[in-house]
């Protein structure tokens, strides 16, 4: 069988789905990525076979940086308390990522239509993706990246892609959608239905550092904004933290990928490493604890790990995520204006915290892996 992945552009979008295609690629099937910008690189150093769909596309036309960093915090604030009050993408990401998907969709389709798949997976956004199935006459599966369920989405975005089901000739309807959401119900918010598959926690390959290869002298914190919130608000929001730091005995590994601007943040304390792009999913695998934006991938990376968690939402979906920490007891959700030593500290030794971490990355580890769900999927083609 030949699988398809239609994933927008984005670490984001493109590491959670790896898990499956790889497991796709197990179990003998053909896999090939569609996609487009950093996500092109990306799949092909993780090992896919890519085809770039929208060479030299400009998506930072869709998400312009208007305003000082504290109005574009203040905006990112703003919108991502409307989606954990209202569960549900707001309209306006529909719109973007329309446009998005309108530069992606003529070399989606043709390289489509020329490998001809059986069955295309896509990242939630990927609104080419969707208009392809439903060309093609497969099925389509909606790989969720987020705590959220939407079942809904698919539905609710398929008016803002009227105009590119016009554009290639194609019926304006939905193909079959299959969605799958990445963590247990316990762990979700929202509605909808769907398959829960175990995450495969991945972010990228990379050579390991020496520190990393040899034992740590104290506890060590990573701290992380990912990649989204350095880009449009950059990295004020750490201050305090790095303050409390300066009190705390522990390494704190500052992760905030390659060439950060870090001079709002003035002299470092001396416990503070800085790094470069550091694959996440290992370095938490030497860490105690860490402190992060509340990003879903972060979230789950930790959760896989046993790390106990300290998010600081920012924007997006990082309150729904922040909640749910404190909801199954894997850590502690607080305004970054809040955080000091005593709150990391605790962090750190918590037994309530160790313990839950312990018995939520049990739960994640029972959950049916990416090979079982591949069998699945395979039922899906007719």
């Amino acid at each position: 069988m030949r699988v398809l992945f239609a994933i927008s552009p984005g670490y984001d979008h493109l590491y959670p789905s790896s898990g499956l295609a790889w497991a796709f690629r197990t179990a003998g099937h053909d896999v090939a990525v569609a996609t487009s910008g950093v996500s092109t690189e990306a799949a092909a150093h993780a090992g896919f076979a890519v085809r770039e769909v929208s060479p030299g596309a400009d998506f930072a036309q869709f998400f312009p940086r208007v305003g000082s960093p504290e109005e574009r915090a203040r905006a990112m604030r703003e919108r991502g308390l409307a989606i954990a009050r209202t569960l549900r993408t707001p309209d306006v990401i529909l719109e973007k990522f329309s446009g998005v998907s309108g530069l992606m969709l003529d070399g989606t389709l043709a390289f489509a239509r020329a490998w001809e798949p059986d069955l295309v997976v896509y990242s939630r956004l990927n609104g080419a993706a969707l208009v392809t199935a439903r060309a093609l006459g497969v099925p389509a599966v909606e790989h969720g990246f987020s705590f959220l369920r939407e079942g809904s989405m698919p539905q609710r975005f398929l008016p803002y892609l009227q105009p590119l089901y016009e554009r290639v000739g194609v019926p304006h309807e939905l193909p079959e959608v299959t969605s799958l959401h990445f963590a247990p119900d316990r762990m979700m918010h929202g509605e909808g239905e769907g398959w829960t598959m175990r995450s495969v926690p991945f972010h990228g390959g990379g050579t390991l550092p020496d520190w990393m290869a040899e034992p740590k002298e104290r506890p060590r914190v990573c701290v992380t904004l990912g990649t989204t919130v350095p880009y449009v608000a950059g990295v004020g929001s750490l201050e305090t933290v790095l303050t409390a730091a300066a009190d705390v005995d522990a390494e704190f590994v500052l992760a905030l990928g390659d060439e950060p601007d870090l001079d709002v943040l003035g002299t470092l304390p001396e416990n503070v490493r800085v790094v470069g792009w550091t694959p996440l999913s290992t370095l938490l695998t030497t860490c105690d604890a860490i402190i992060h934006h509340g990003g879903a991938g972060t979230t789950l990376a930790s959760a896989h790990a046993g790390v106990p968690q300290l998010a600081i939402p920012h924007g997006a979906d990082n309150w729904i995520n922040a909640a749910m920490i404190e909801e199954n007891r894997i850590g502690l959700n607080r305004d970054a204006e809040r955080v000091d030593a005593a709150l990391v500290r605790s962090l750190l030794h918590d037994p309530g915290l160790r313990s839950g971490t312990h018995e939520v990355r049990a739960a994640l580890a029972a959950e049916p892996g990416p090979d079982e769900i591949v069998a699945r999927l395979t039922a899906l083609v007719k």
